[in-house]
């Protein structure tokens, strides 16, 4: 092979820096530099002209690293991603996880390889820029490289470690070089490496190579280097067994790592370096083997082969060498996207007298311009970009990072408009994102209202993870009756309350503490992901009392019209007095395994009844006592439990200052006129009641009542004048003490001696502008307790967090008892007892006893066709680790609303809300493999405006408990089934089962779930609907008319046990190329029978 020098190129700066590092791109015809002042330039072709130019550090770059959609740079604290063409893609600093980041390797799938000074190796997911998984090592990492089986790290004390490419588990560990590592590739199925000994007590360059056998995991004989200080090696793509030595004195060669001899690797060839003592200090050779780039401490050099330049060496140049005469970087080189050529201007014809001037492109006077202001009276500055309009927001589409959409008709091509003052007035544009829109808005962006953008997909492919960055669940909103939202992840954060739900379960059909279970279960589970509510928020819409007091609202215009903060008040004392009432009827906790169960010290009512307490009395409930007194003399007291107290205003707004313990105290004995009934006067006269407190809350639940402008006017007086003296009105602590005759004293701060502290844990508010004509929304401010960030393997603390639906951020202390009448009002206040839950015990959460799952809970009315399915027996009981096969069919409550664009597309509005009609779950073992073991239908007592019968299989009658003749029962025993057979363990095996857990409203891990549309899926690849697999794979016909979930659920299992033969004959990737081949012949349509 015969190398020449063919050309010289001045990299940037280099006589300053030098070299880092030098890539050949595997894709295009570039050739990518980096210098240790952190520039990166890349050059085109063997002509070596710079394509792009980058500063990308601010400090030496240690490695640069090519994918498919850039190239990635590290510096020492920063990883920063660019595209080829120059531009920028994202960038990562001072993660604390990656301290002293070093070098990359891409593995592909979009995963990188982040080895560290520390010694930590990190695996980031490049499309989330999020780490996944991170291990230890003894010493920094310097050097990563991949063969086909295996990830080969290296660490400064010369150590190597071979690891598994998922896992990162150490398969072998071998010293490489007694006093560190210089650099290592894989050549053909062997690691060859170079590094640093010690001799004669002094640290020198290992002249032999270390060779590792990566087949059979055992060393080879070493190689001895034929030239002096070795310190760079580059295997050769084209010779699997030959490898590229380059010394510290610019020499470099080839050789063979058999120890063979051939003419090309007894040629020594000298890089020309400049004089003043510059050494290499990096190379790469191009997948084609026709060039070779060399990088040194003054500058780049390239080696290619044409002709040679006898130019002399200067610091800071590009030596290009080639081999052959029509040398490539790549055989097979995708295009490189040049720039476009700007359009030359047309040449002016001046004839004289007869020309216009306005042909002239430059102004002709005798005097200054306007625009020639002296420097001192100008500064320069840039436009403020405009507005971007509404209809392209609207019908945006998202390609990586770059956002496109159809030119609406109203706008010129390539023009916008100047006017930005008349913009500013301009009515606000519609977006289906307002947490984006809306630049006049004092709302700040995480108190927006964060409504989901739908596709034609639904909500299937929105991206709850971009509004959620900690480890807690949030609640979507899409589903009706979901403004309650803040208040459920109130209940969730009261962890007494919690476990006691988590500890209630009963047979009543629609019970909100069992509802409360299961979504206390579902918000336990999830890791970061959002939840939802419907089956809660269904059990609530069957009560007749909410329906009567005004807390159910109904699409469309009640929906608009709704006042959420008064709303979101009568909620919490309808709900409170609910779950009080259902959480004292302990007989009912009847479906947990008998030695599981809690048992509870009775305790009498706070109100001195004969009734049982609850755990919503022990937490919420304040034993007070009235006491009416009539003009006559007489009078009357009366005993009784509060659970919630409304703040009382003074009857008229003045400018006194008024504190919040002062408040507080009125509030609590409050003292009110009032018609009543007097025994002595025999008719209602006017008494006055007066309130005493007879013992306190371990949660002191405050309605704020900011109904009407002169409750607004009253807090905004109060925080004026708080925010005056340097502080809040509404405090984080409060002392209250309870004196004889029930008479409450209130102490801003903490007063241990002197009464019960109280901190503010809670505080619940309604977002909403004077101008919007929407509802607003409501959020939460929760002060989580270390115990919940344990649960989540979070550093155990008390943190604030802003819960806004889906949409959750850490939050300040400073902010929460802030309230900007202008859009934030206050709703609710909730103080706790310092160390309140210590008060409960805490017991370990009991399981579901089988009896759930063996019963048959059915409608009463007999069945007029067979059953197709037969119960487990109990020595039939899966165990951790078995296949069932499921699926489920579902109809239609309430019909999506779209609206049609003026360019002709759609743009969903609120998709349709679906309801489970049908589940069925199959046996996944022999003899009765791919057998119902579970085919419930589900009752429905809510209208169903489309059965959807062409998919669903679902006739009208098939839920009606008085005309079905199918297996009829409720959704509370088919949730229980399921919840056991996920309490056991078992793998669940479907088609489609994101939909179909999220419409059942059940949280199932991953680890747990077996989809066979992932299964059988090719990246960038579109999903393969069952039929088709079926076809294709199992030569069946399925879903010719109906759907069928036994059968859809019997073929998703068959088809599993076709997934794993093709994983275990290790022909999976071959048959997913076939699959998606016929496919694509036949238009994934099934050809008939």
């Amino acid at each position: 092979m015969e190398l020449r020098q063919v050309k010289l190129r001045s990299c940037f700066r280099g006589d300053e820096y030098g070299v880092s590092s030098v890539v050949f791109d595997p894709q295009e015809e570039l050739l990518w530099a980096a210098t240790f002042g952190g520039h990166v330039t890349s050059y085109l072709g063997c002509g070596m002209e710079t394509y792009t130019s980058v500063q990308a550090h601010n400090s030496d770059i240690r490695q640069l690293e090519l994918t498919p959609a850039g190239v990635l740079s590290v510096a020492d604290s920063e990883l920063r991603y660019t595209a080829r063409t120059g531009i920028h893609l994202y960038t990562m600093r001072d993660e604390p996880q990656m301290v002293g980041m070093n070098c990359l390797l891409y593995v592909g799938n979009d995963n990188l390889l982040v080895g560290c000074q520390s010694g930590q190796l990190a695996s980031l997911d490049l499309s989330s820029m999020q780490i996944t998984s991170q291990m230890g090592l003894e010493a920094g990492v310097c050097l990563l490289k991949a063969s086909e089986q295996l990830v080969c790290t290296a660490d400064v004390t010369g150590q190597v470690y071979l690891q598994a490419p998922g896992s990162l588990q150490v398969v072998h560990k071998f010293p490489a070089h007694s006093a560190g590592m210089c650099d290592m590739d894989v050549v053909g199925h062997c690691l060859v490496t170079c590094g640093l000994t010690h001799r004669y007590g002094q640290l020198c360059v290992d002249p032999e190579l270390t060779v590792m056998d990566l087949r059979m995991l055992r060393p080879l004989p070493p190689l001895p280097a034929p030239m002096p200080q070795p310190m760079l090696v580059r295997a050769m793509p084209s010779m699997p067994s030959t490898a590229l030595l380059l010394s510290q004195l610019g020499e470099f060669q080839f050789v063979d790592i058999r120890g063979l001899m051939t003419p090309a690797n007894m040629t020594l060839h000298q890089l020309q370096l400049p004089p003043e003592g510059a050494m290499p200090c990096a190379c790469d050779v191009s997948s084609s083997s026709h060039c070779l780039a060399f990088g040194d401490s003054c500058g780049l050099s390239l080696s290619l082969s044409l002709s040679v330049l006898a130019a002399p060496p200067v610091a800071g140049q590009v030596h290009l060498w080639m081999c052959g005469e029509e040398a490539v970087m790549n055989t097979f080189a995708q295009p490189s996207v040049l720039p476009d050529q700007p359009e030359s201007c047309p040449e002016l014809s001046w004839d004289g007298s007869g020309a216009p001037l306005a042909a002239v492109p430059l102004p002709v006077c005798s005097e200054p311009l306007l625009s020639d202001w002296p420097s001192h009276n100008s500064r320069f500055m840039r436009r403020r970009a405009p507005t971007i309009d509404s209809q392209l927001l609207a019908n945006r589409k998202m390609h990586q990072f770059v956002g496109h959409a159809r030119k609406p008709a109203h706008l010129r091509r390539n023009q916008v408009p100047y006017d930005l003052q008349r913009e500013s007035r301009a009515t606000v544009p519609e977006s289906p994102m307002m947490r984006e829109t809306n630049p006049l808005s004092l709302i700040p962006k995480p108190y927006r209202q964060v409504e989901i953008k739908y596709s034609k997909l639904g909500i299937e492919t929105f991206d709850f993870a971009h509004y959620n960055d900690t480890k807690f669940a949030g609640l979507e909103i899409h589903i009706p009756n979901a403004y309650c939202n803040s208040m459920l992840q109130v209940l969730y954060f009261i962890e007494p309350l919690r476990h006691a739900f988590l500890n209630h379960l009963c047979s009543k059909e629609f019970c909100l503490a069992c509802e409360l279970h299961f979504l206390f279960l579902m918000l336990d589970s999830s890791t970061g992901r959002s939840c939802q509510g419907t089956n809660f928020l269904r059990a609530f819409r069957t009560l007749r009392e909410a329906s009567a007091l005004g807390l159910l609202i109904s699409r469309g215009d009640e929906e608009q019209k709704a006042d959420l903060g008064k709303l979101i008040q009568n909620w919490s004392r309808f709900v409170l007095q609910q779950l009080h009432q259902v959480s004292r009827n302990r007989e009912a906790d009847i479906l947990f395994l008998a030695d599981q169960q809690e048992t509870q010290p009775e305790l009498p009512s706070l109100d001195g009844g004969e009734s049982r307490s609850s755990v919503v009395e022990r937490l919420f409930g304040c034993a007070v006592a009235s006491e009416c007194v009539c003009r006559c003399g007489w009078s009357s007291s009366r005993r009784h439990t509060e659970l919630i107290f409304s703040l009382t205003y003074p009857p008229s707004v003045g400018g006194e200052e008024v504190s919040f313990g002062a408040f507080l105290e009125a509030s609590l004995c409050r003292k009110q006129k009032v018609h009543a009934w007097c025994d002595s006067c025999s008719k209602f006269t006017p008494t006055t009641s007066e309130r005493s407190v007879r013992r306190l809350p371990l949660v002191l639940s405050l309605n704020c009542q900011v109904e009407g402008e002169d409750e607004r006017e009253f807090w905004r007086q109060q925080q004026t004048k708080a925010a005056a003296q340097g502080g809040s009105w509404v405090p984080h602590t409060l002392t209250i003490s309870v004196a004889e005759g029930g008479r409450v004293s209130v102490k801003e701060g903490p007063d241990e001696e002197g009464g019960v502290v109280y901190e503010l844990s809670m505080v619940v508010a309604h977002v909403k502008e004077g101008w919007m004509e929407a509802p607003g929304n409501l959020v939460a401010h929760i002060r989580v307790s270390p115990f919940y960030h344990e649960r989540k393997k979070i550093p155990s603390r008390f943190q604030w967090y802003l819960f806004n639906d889906f949409a959750i951020t850490p939050a300040s202390q400073s902010s929460v008892a802030q309230f900007s009448l202008e859009w934030l009002t206050p709703c609710l206040l909730i103080y706790t007892q310092r160390d309140f839950s210590t008060q409960f015990p805490h017991s370990p959460l009991p399981r579901l006893e089988p009896s759930v799952l063996l019963a048959e809970t059915h409608s009463p009315r007999p069945l007029q066709s067979p059953t197709v399915h037969t119960s487990l027996s109990f020595h039939e009981l899966p165990e951790r680790g078995d296949l069932v096969g499921i699926d489920a069919e579902f109809v239609t409550l309430n019909q999506g609303e779209a609206e049609v664009r003026s360019d002709g597309t759609h743009l969903t509005v609120k998709p349709s809300q679906l309801s489970v009609a049908r589940i069925t779950v199959v046996r996944g073992k022999p003899p009765q493999e791919g057998y119902p073991f579970i085919d419930d239908y589900i009752a429905h007592s809510e209208q169903v405006v489309d059965y959807v019968t062409q998919y669903s299989g679902i006739k009208p009658g098939d839920l009606d408990a008085m005309r079905s003749s199918k297996h009829l029962t409720t959704l509370k025993a088919a949730y229980l089934k399921l919840l056991f057979l996920l309490q056991r363990g078992v793998k669940f095996v479907g088609h489609g089962l994101k939909k179909d857990f999220r419409v059942i409203n059940i949280f199932v891990p991953d680890h747990q779930v077996l989809d066979t549309v992932q299964l059988f899926h090719l990246p960038n690849q579109r999903y393969v609907s069952l039929k088709f697999l079926a076809w294709f794979y199992l030569k069946i016909h399925v879903q010719d008319g109906a759907h069928d979930s036994a059968e859809d659920a019997k073929t998703a299992l068959q088809l599993y046990r076709v997934y794993h033969r093709l994983q275990v004959q290790q022909r999976l990737q071959e048959s997913l190329g076939q699959l998606y081949e016929a496919g694509r012949k036949l238009n994934w349509q099934v050809p008939s029978t």
